[in-house]
Formats: structure tokens, sequence, C-alpha cells
């Protein structure tokens, strides 16, 4: 039997980003380099117009078996060594004269890691998308529920409400954050590589800068001011934004994973046929979306230290320090577009049971409302006294099973500063949800400018 590789691993991503990280992809993007690279030298008179044309047209169809390519670089080192043998090969076929100009004054990193920056191009253009669809979807949960109460659950217990649009608002506050920092890191780093055997670009003679500006825009690339062999940075810092992108998001599925426990039922991931289910206890339905933004969350920092780990690389070139950023970049890509596609899932179908929060609120008999009751009773009888009135009637309201609210009225000297309206308003959610208001505003503000 013949097995697809790698296919039980791919439900840890989505069809859009391993598309552009599949076999086929990583060898289409280093053969576009060096079709490229031969158009670029040709155009500013480095190789013969000729030869760039044999180049380009054996470029257009070249293929090479996957597996081959893979057991002669585990000899070689690299991948670029055996390809760049192979295409050498095929040019030869149709120019023998333009074998030469092949790579000419190039080196194997700035092909493996050029093609590299291509493809995560690729994909930070697919993320940006959903980024941008899984905003869209919070801010529409912030304004539809932005006067929903809910409880506020500090250290795991009950605090004073808030509103469930406040919630995801600080959701989307993150994700802001995230789009924008992912953007600028994504953009620092498809940054065109290309320096030669040592970094000089020497074989290139004065045409070296002009050569450099007609291949990174040809690939779409940013135009180093040097080479950067040795230099990892703008990877590491890519790599690290998108392993916080992940940390971010499995945030909005740990919050979500507690709502959906039966015990507090009040929030629910989409519904679906063969979603969520049990291969024991067919009443389950589990929060699958949020098991894989956890997921992610839990794995992409480790993987991104790997390339923070390697920033202290030896000379000019690092031995180990830039080969296996093909996989590690990879991997990175492949978590946040399968925590992406989840957090979509969740922010475009998310349902909150308005009833199940208002009743987890009752049973608590008004004791989170302890803060304002006890600043209130503080201006009126003293800080010692209203801590040790509001003290008393929290463990009374809970042992009694009595609102807060009906035991003060009961305390003379509690109805000697308050009336009975004051009271009930301190013991309701109201003053939470309105200071919630201004912030839902300010987030969703913040969203939309950045994304008009």
């Amino acid at each position: 039997m013949v097995y697809t590789v790698d296919a039980l691993n791919s439900f840890f991503s989505t069809p859009a980003i391993r598309s552009l990280w599949t076999d086929a992809a990583v060898i289409d993007a280093m053969i576009r380099f060096e079709s490229a690279l031969a158009a670029s030298q040709a155009e500013c008179g480095v190789i013969p117009a000729s030869a760039a044309d044999a180049i380009a047209r054996t470029c257009s169809t070249f293929t090479i078996d996957p597996h081959q390519l893979a057991a002669e670089a585990r000899n070689a080192g690299t991948l670029a060594i055996p390809l760049m043998k192979a295409l050498k090969a095929a040019v030869q076929k149709v120019d023998p004269a333009a074998v030469a100009c092949v790579h000419f004054g190039s080196t194997s990193q700035d092909i493996s890691d050029t093609a590299l920056l291509c493809q995560a191009r690729a994909s930070m253009d697919v993320l940006e998308r959903d980024l941008r669809r899984l905003g869209d979807a919070l801010a529409s949960q912030v304004d539809r529920y932005r006067t929903t109460p809910v409880l506020g659950r500090t250290l795991l217990q009950p605090a004073a409400p808030v509103s469930f649009g406040w919630k995801v608002a600080g959701w989307l506050d993150a994700v802001t954050r995230c789009s924008a920092a992912l953007k600028a890191a994504g953009d620092e780093a498809c940054t065109l590589q290309f320096g030669g055997a040592n970094g000089t670009l020497a074989m290139h003679g004065d045409a070296a800068g002009a050569v450099t500006q007609a291949l990174a825009k040809r690939l779409g690339l940013r135009t180093p001011a040097m080479s950067w062999h040795g230099a990892r940075d703008r990877i590491a810092r890519l790599g690290s934004e998108l392993a916080i992108l992940c940390g971010a998001l499995g945030k909005i599925g740990r919050d979500v994973s507690l709502l959906m426990q039966f015990e507090v039922a009040e929030a629910f991931e989409p519904t679906g046929e063969g979603r969520g289910g049990s291969s024991a206890m067919p009443h389950k339905r589990n929060p699958v979306s949020s098991m894989y933004l956890l997921d992610a969350a839990n794995r992409a920092p480790m993987v991104a230290a790997i390339l923070t780990g390697e920033l202290a690389s030896e000379h000019e070139r690092g031995l180990g320090s830039w080969p296996n950023a093909l996989p590690v970049l990879a991997d990175l890509f492949d978590l946040a577009g399968s925590s992406l596609s989840a957090a979509v899932d969740i922010g475009e179908g998310l349902r909150i049971d308005a009833e199940a929060m208002q009743a987890n609120i009752d049973r608590l008999y008004g004791v989170v409302y302890s803060e304002g009751i006890s600043l209130t009773l503080s201006g009126k009888l003293g800080p010692a006294a209203a801590a040790r009135i509001v003290g008393q009637v929290c463990e009374q309201a809970i042992q009694q099973r009595t609102p807060v609210a009906d035991l003060l009225k009961a305390m003379p000297d509690v109805t000697a500063v308050l009336d009975d309206a004051t009271l009930d308003r301190l013991a309701s959610p109201a003053a939470q949800i309105a200071a919630c208001q201004p912030m839902c505003d300010a987030v969703l503000r913040q969203w939309r400018l950045a994304h008009p």
C-alpha cells in the first residue's frame, strides 16, 4: 500500500497554506529565482540575453523528482546544489553555451533563502486575508453583545459582570495588534537574499546593485542594503510574530472552551454533522476549534524559538542556521493558518446563551457587586464599617440564598444613608455594562481605521 507523505498531519493546517509549502511549491520557488536571476543579469549586461532566454525556457518546463532531490540534498547539505546540477543538465540540452550562466555569481543560500521568502510572501497574503475576516467577525460580535451581561472571571473565580461584547473586544484588540505586527515583520522579512559566495557580489562588479534591484523587483521582494547570509533577525522576527499570533488566538480558544463547559454553558462553537463527537460518548460535543487554537498556541512558541536561538551565527554564513529555515517556517505558517481558520470558525459561528449568562450571575446573589457597594458605603460610613457590613452580607447571601440588596435593605445603618433605589442600582450590572461601552467603541474604531 502506498501512503501519501504527511497527509495525516495536514489537518493541523489548511489547504490554502499547505499548497504553498508542498515539494512542488518549494522547487517552483527555487526555479523561479533562477529564471528571474538570469533575466535580471541579462537586463544589466552581466550575461548574454540569449543565455537568459535559454535559462528561462528551460525553467518553464523543468521538473525533478523530489525524492531524488531530497536524497541528493542529504549528501550535499542543501537542496540548491543537486537542483542546480539538474538545471544545468537541462539547460545543456537547450543551449550548451548558456550553462556557464546558470546561477552565475550566486550561491546556495541565495536561492534557498529567497525562494523561502517568496513562499512566505504568498503565505502572508493568505494570513492577512484570514485576519481581516476574523477581525470583521469579532467586530460584529462586539456590536451584537456589547450590552449582554456575563460574569467577569479573574483567577478562574467570579468577578463583577462585564458585557460579552467587551470580552470579545479584548480578543479583537489583540487581533488588531497582531495583524499590524505580523504585517510589519512579514514585509521586512520578505527581503531579497543575494550575495554570492562570500556576500559581496564581487562577480557582478559595478552591476551588483542594479542586478540586486532588478531581481528584487521581479520577485516582489524588498531590496536589501547588503546581503544578509549571517543575519537571521528578519526571519526570526517573522517566526516570533507567527508564534505570538498563535498564542493570542489561543486565548480565544481557552476562553471559549471554558465557557462551553456543560456546567457553564454560556457560549458555544458552531455545530455540524460529525463535529466534535466522541468515539465512546455519543452525548459529547467537543470544542474542536478551540482545540486547534490551543494546539497552535502550545506548539508555535517552541518552533519559533529555533529561529531566535540561531541568531548568533558564525561569521559570514552560519553552519546549520539556514537550511532548516524551510521546515521551521513551514511549520509556523501551518500552525498560524490552522489557528486562524479555527478562530474564524468561532468568530463567525459563535452562539451564546444570554439566559445562562444571567442565570450564572443571579446564582451568586449579588456578591459580585461587592466592590461598588463597598466603595459607596465607605464614602458614607467609613472604610472600616463598610468592609464589615459588606463582608457580612456577602457571607449571608450565599448561605441564605438571598440577594445582597435585600439583606442591605434590612440593615438600618445602611438604609440611613442609601435608599432602596440606590441599593438596587449598586447590586446590578448597569454601571459595569456602561463602563464597557467606551472601550468597545475604542477597539472597534481601532480595527476599522486599520481595516476600512
